[in-house]
Formats: structure tokens, sequence, C-alpha cells
């Protein structure tokens, strides 16, 4: 509640009762009514203008891209019988920017009557949270009270992970082979083919064998066959605030992505390893592979009960990872009991590259034991953000 209309109305009624004990008479009493009064009047009307004003808000869509601009609609509206007077609008704007709307800006609306704003939104991260208007700054017609409310139905919307392209991967994770054609010929001379048959899956189509034999070729699935590349997703939640673990896991999620295409559009075999509530492997070969993996994480659900210790055991329990050249852990923390993990997993003790998601200025490739650690910014968007 603005200060101002607080003491100007103390002022006014202990002028008042000054008044009356020093002279007393009609006029003093009126004065003292009037100024009793008014501030009652202020604070009913700013709670009639409040419980009579409706806000909607939409988007094109209720999923929306990560740092991808999406039309924003706003819509005030007035269904009461007294004509509003000022009203100003606050924003989310910790993990989403709105343009074109100046938050100083007064409303006007006359009884009966609506305003629709179309303006743009960008949200920063991947995830579900509240954006839109947070709050509703009401003042009486005198200008004498201004009260603060949060709106009754704030908008809570689906933000999808934004895909960004890399052209090569930081810290070079091919330099353990010569080059990427070696890691791809030495997992395929174990993979047998056979002839397409009319029904088979195409996305078993092999293009080198098909190419080489100038007939269509199927890979026949075989229990033995493993990609060049496992990436490892590490499914815990380790802080409590949406403003400190939203930028992390939106970080490893684009990571995640990000390396799944490269090596895909690369035709590197890599396998994705992700825990929501079950282990499941993934295999990326082909577009087809890669939207089904963008979809879960679309959806994926970081738990602060998960942890890398935990899938460590689970991936354990079915004997480890066998046949890979490369383990790659995407990583918002790396401690001993993480570091045992990663060595419970790497059954055959082949190469690890460690992204660690953090708030570092720069992406920096160290080197320790025999592990490559590449130091990934986690950036803090949003005029709230500390």
């Amino acid at each position: 509640m603005k200060n101002k209309g607080i003491a100007v109305s103390i002022i006014f009624i202990l002028i008042s009762l000054v008044g009356i004990t020093l002279r007393g008479g009609p006029l003093t009493y009126i004065f003292f009514f009037t100024s009793v009064l008014i501030p009652l009047l202020s604070i009913a009307y700013i709670l009639i203008v409040f419980y009579s004003l409706k806000i909607y808000q939409r988007s094109d869509g209720r999923n929306m891209t990560a740092d991808t601009p999406t039309d924003f609609y706003i819509t005030l509206h007035n269904e009461g019988w007294f004509s509003f007077s000022a009203i100003k609008l606050s924003f989310y704007s910790s993990f989403s920017n709105i343009s074109d709307i100046d938050e100083s800006v007064t409303y006007e609306l006359p009884p009966k009557s609506s305003i629709t704003k179309k303006t743009r939104i960008v949200c920063f991260y991947r995830g579900e949270y509240k954006v839109g208007i947070k709050e509703i700054t009401i003042r009486d017609y005198l200008n004498l009270f201004e009260i603060k409310f949060k709106i009754k139905e704030p908008l809570s919307v689906i933000v999808i992970p934004f895909i960004k392209r890399i052209t090569d991967t930081p810290g070079k994770e091919m330099s353990f082979d010569e080059n990427r054609e070696n890691l791809i010929k030495k997992t395929e001379p174990d993979i047998p083919v056979r002839e397409y048959i009319p029904g088979d899956d195409i996305r078993l189509l092999n293009h080198r064998s098909s190419a080489a034999m100038q007939k269509y070729m199927i890979r026949e699935k075989c229990g033995q066959e493993k990609s060049g590349i496992a990436i490892v997703l590490d499914p815990g939640r380790y802080h409590k605030l949406e403003e400190e673990y939203l930028p992390v896991e939106n970080s490893a999620v684009e990571r995640l992505i990000s390396l799944s295409l490269y090596y895909m559009e690369n035709n590197v075999p890599v396998d994705v390893i992700l825990k929501d509530r079950e282990t499941e492997c993934t295999s990326v070969q082909n577009m087809t592979d890669f939207e089904g993996v963008y979809g879960k994480m679309c959806r994926y659900m970081f738990r602060k009960e998960e942890s890398l210790s935990l899938l460590s055991l689970d991936i354990g329990d079915k004997g480890g990872l066998f046949g890979y050249r490369m383990l790659i852990f995407i990583l918002s923390k790396l401690d001993d009991e993480d570091e045992n993990a990663i060595d419970l997993i790497n059954t055959n003790r082949v190469p690890v590259r460690i992204y660690l998601i953090g708030n570092d200025e720069n992406e920096v490739l160290l080197k320790g034991r025999d592990k490559d650690i590449v130091k990934v910014r986690a950036d803090v968007k949003g005029e709230e953000m500390r």
C-alpha cells in the first residue's frame, strides 16, 4: 500500500481531532468524518476494481521454445459498473521477457470495456514455470492509496528445449581416434546385414552396405551391437530454488540434444542413457531417432531423489556399459561419489569426457586422471536473478 495515503489520512484525522478538542462545532465533526470516510471509500473502491478486473493471457500454443520469440496476448476486462482510473502491470522477469510493454504505463478502463495488447515473449529456459503478468497495482481516484495484488490465475507454460547446432565438439571428443571415419569403420564390420525385404523397418537401412552392394541392405538386430559413443545424463536435481536449477538443467538438456544431433549428422553411432523412473538406452542413428530423444527431453524431469550414483548402480546391475569407444557424462556437480559412479559405469575403461555445467565464465577443457572435463557455463538470465 502506498504510504502517501496513510500519512495524509492520519494527518487530517489528527487535525480534526485537535479541532474537535479545542473548538468543537459541526464543521470540525464534518471534517473528522470526511477524513475517516475518504480512506475507507478509497480502499473499498480499490477492492471493487480488483474483484471486477478480469485478466486473460495466452500465447500461440501452450508449448513455447526456449530463446524463441512467441506472440503473446494480454486482455484487461472491466466487468464492473465503475471506471478504473489507474492500473499498472508487473511481469515475471526471472525466466522470461515481454517486449513492447512498459511497466510504468497506467491503464484506464471505462465500465464494461476491455483492452487487448499483442506483444512478444521470450522464455529463457526449458521447463514449466509462470510467465506473463505477476502483479497488478491499483490506485484510487484521489491518488492517495495504491495497493499491489498478485493476480488470481497466473499463466503457467511448458517451454521445450532450443536445438543448438554445433559445428565441432568443444574439447575435440574425437581426438582419441585419428578421424571420425576410423570410429565409424570400427563399429560396422561386426554388424550383420541382409537384403531388404518389403515390410522391413527402413530405420535399419545400412547406407554404407547398400552403396557397396548397389541394393538396399538392412542391419540385423544383434545383442552385441554397440554404438561408438554413449552419452549419460545425471538425473539428479541438486538445487532447491527455480532460479538455481532451471539454468543448470536447461544447459544440460541443450548439451545432450546438441551432441546427439552433432554425432548423428556426422554418422557417428551414439546412444543416450537416461533415467526417468526407469533407466533406458536410446540409439540415435537417424533423424527419427533424434526426434524421439528430443521428445523425451521435452518431458524429462530431473528429480531430487535421483543421482548419478543411483544411476550407476542401476547400470552396474545390468553389467555396465560395454563396447563403447567413449563415454560422455553431462553433470551439474562432480565429487568423489560421482567419480566412483563414473568408474563403476565405465566397465571397459574407455576414454571419458565430462561436461560439468556451472557458472564459470568460459568453457574450459581440463584434464585429470583418465578423464577430460569441459566446464560449461549455465547462462543466468532475467532481471531478478542474483
